[in-house]
């Protein structure tokens, strides 16, 4: 039957020899040894007769038999499996061996020791690859009583978390299992450091304790929601910060600094701030869109919570009276009806705690008039904006296109300008001003006032097509046409041409060949980019 077994593994590849052992470790000293130290080249030798025997030296990331040496030096410590395989009957032989790790060339060092909600987190720093013991103890002089055992920790600098039922009271780490058997390499003791956090009226007070770890406190830092708050000094107790908002939840940490460098840091806790005092007042800002409707825009201190607004409105310097209620930071006045009546605004905002601010600055938009001149001339007039903190710095009047784009701006100063050129690509002038303030990104828009250029055409009474470039073809003088139509007829009333393009005219031919000078009738017809028809008619008199 053991023969039976015995054919069926070697059918499956591989037996596992059951015997305890089957080969032996040997160190420098030709001494054979269950255990070993890092750094130790340890020569596998067969404990039995016949065959050629190779090794694999960790059994944990998988077998390989492909090299032929038998020794093998161990560079981390810890339980390794060692296997050997014999070429005359395939069998696999394991033997399981303890690699101690040597004397590191200095103590541990606890860098950083930080709470957390179910344990610690520790930093370490360690001049070689060992087990390392976690020690607590209720005070620095107390008794130290093991906690957990970390393995393995790396050469340098490396980060471990601990479930602790109770995390309180001061640690440090012990290096175990080295060869020397030596239990005397202790790292720094860090003690745990406590922060206690009270909310009052919009304020919140953080108290703690001396942190008790050996040697002096350098100085501790305060840091809320993870980002430097405060630095203090070692005889400090408590702090009041009072950049905070009613409402709103903070997240607050203390650090201290030893003197050794080492960090011991509090468990965040976490503080919803709450208030009677009513929360800082706002900064109104108030701009027209394109559609002459009154942007409010209103900014809360940064400390402040913001869950809505009342804004008011007043007019021709009238007493402010409630619009609108439980509006966003960015409301839209659409009910403005008279821009000649001057509207000003003021607002106040209720936050998280449900408490009403001041009353905001008086913020006014501009109100720009546009009027035509006879001279065909624009005249715009303007109020001067009022609400920045330190007064309006630069003015630009714009004009937009049919889009509402500008097509282009000039800068201006007072309350008065003069368009001597107006643009005649548009028969529509739109114009608006924008005002900046001074020492400050605000800015604020005027509505829009546009005027309509006249829509109307000029002809001669005569023309005389003899090619000498002046007054050759009779054509309509004028601009702003979307439809155009221009017919010349003779005296029997045939229409001789006819243009749809106001920018051609009659060049005094019909058919190809010159007509005869004399009077001729013209008829006109066009409408503009409003609808606005116009027509006209009368005589030409063709001169040759």
């Amino acid at each position: 039957m053991r023969n039976l077994l015995l054919i069926l593994f070697i059918m499956c590849g591989w037996a596992f020899n059951v015997q305890a052992q089957c080969f032996l470790a040997y160190n420098e000293q030709n001494q054979v040894v269950e255990t070993f130290c890092v750094g130790q080249r340890i020569t596998f030798k067969d404990n039995t007769t016949g065959g050629t025997e190779y090794y694999d030296f960790d059994k944990s990331n998988g077998l390989d038999f492909n090299a032929k040496q038998t020794s093998f030096t161990f560079t981390e410590p810890g339980t390794y499996t060692v296997t050997q395989l014999k070429n005359v009957s395939s069998t696999l032989c394991e033997r399981t061996f303890e690699v101690k790790a040597g004397v590191p060339s200095s103590p541990p060092v606890l860098q950083k020791l930080a709470l957390q909600p179910r344990g610690l987190q520790l930093q370490i720093q360690s001049s070689a690859v060992n087990d390392v013991l976690v020690e607590q103890a209720a005070s620095p002089s107390g008794a130290f009583t093991p906690v957990t055992t970390l393995a393995r920790v790396p050469i340098g600098q490396s980060e471990h978390s601990i479930t602790l039922a109770s995390s309180s009271g001061c640690f440090r780490v012990r290096v175990i299992n080295v060869c020397t058997g030596q239990e005397n390499i202790i790292s720094n003791t860090v003690c745990t450091q406590e922060l206690q956090v009270t909310a009052g009226d919009r304020q919140n007070l953080l108290t703690w304790q001396p942190n008790p770890s050996p040697g002096n406190v350098v100085n501790y830092q305060l840091l809320r929601g993870g980002q430097p708050l405060q630095n203090l000094v070692p005889a400090q107790r408590s702090y009041t910060d009072a950049q905070v908002a009613c409402g709103r939840t903070y997240t607050y940490q203390l650090v201290t600094l030893l003197q050794n460098g080492s960090l011991s840091v509090s468990l965040p806790v976490q503080v919803t701030t709450t208030g009677t005092t009513p929360p800082a007042a706002p900064l109104l800002l108030v701009s027209f869109n394109l559609q002459n409707q009154v942007q409010v825009e209103t900014m809360v201190p940064a400390q402040e919570t913001f869950k809505d607004q009342s804004i008011y409105r007043s007019q021709s310097s009238g007493v402010f009276g409630l619009i609108f209620e439980k509006q966003p930071k960015n409301a839209v006045d659409a009910s403005l009806a008279n821009l000649s009546l001057k509207p000003c605004y003021q607002t106040t905002y209720t936050d998280s705690c449900n408490i009403t601010s001041a009353r905001s600055n008086t913020a006014c938009p501009v109100i720009l008039t546009a009027e035509s001149q006879q001279n065909e001339q624009v005249r715009l007039a303007w109020t001067t904006y009022e609400g920045f903190p330190e007064g309006v710095e630069q003015q630009t009047l714009e004009l937009l296109d049919e889009q509402g784009q500008v097509y282009w701006t000039t800068p201006v100063t007072g309350q008065v300008y003069v368009d001597v050129q107006p643009q005649e690509r548009f028969q529509r002038l739109t114009y608006r001003l924008l005002s900046k303030a001074k020492n400050a990104s605000y800015q604020s828009y005027s509505n829009t006032a546009s005027v309509e250029q006249a829509f109307q055409f000029y002809f001669p009474s005569a023309f005389t097509p003899n090619n000498d470039g002046l007054n050759d073809t009779f054509r309509a003088i004028g601009k702003f046409a979307s439809t155009f139509t221009l017919q010349v007829l003779n005296r029997w009333g045939q229409v001789i041409f006819e243009s749809k393009d106001f920018t051609k005219g009659w060049d005094g031919t019909y058919q190809g060949k010159p007509a005869p000078a004399g009077t001729y009738l013209y008829r006109f017809e066009a409408t503009d980019v409003n609808g606005q028809r116009l027509t006209k008619s009368g005589p030409v008199t063709l001169v040759r």
